[in-house]
């Protein structure tokens, strides 16, 4: 397996003429600061906001239990099944949305490495 080349229309690899200015190392900063920012909430466990905390608590199991002990309403049934599903749903996107955001600091991260691959190049493999 050769080394790898960045793309020949690249930004930066004729800097005069694109004018660009980057820093690999910046940028690759960057990813990882984001992760950090992310951690508490996209890791699983009792952190607040993270998924596994909404997961536990953001379902309204007291307010759903109070609620299933009144018989005399008529709709509770359905509110609490409004409630469950709506939990469900937002549980969901939230899980996804955080994967949106890991798939958005990789792409950042991989930017970062290709930079760096356009440094060699522009420098001559130094």
């Amino acid at each position: 397996m050769g080394e790898a080349q960045p793309p020949k229309d690249w930004p930066g690899l004729e800097a005069e003429r694109d004018g660009v200015t980057y820093d690999a190392r910046k940028i690759a900063n960057i990813a990882e600061a984001l992760r950090e920012a992310m951690q508490p909430i996209s890791g699983y466990g009792t952190s607040k906001g993270s998924v596994g905390n909404l997961a536990t608590s953001g379902d309204l199991s007291k307010l759903r239990d109070h609620l299933a002990g009144i018989d005399r309403v008529d709709g509770i049934k359905t509110f609490l099944q409004t409630l469950t599903d709506n939990h469900e749903t937002f549980t969901q996107v939230y899980g996804r949305v955080l994967q949106k955001f890991e798939t958005a600091i990789t792409l950042i991260d991989d930017g970062a490495g290709t930079y760096r691959v356009t440094n060699t190049a522009n420098e001559g493999g130094r």
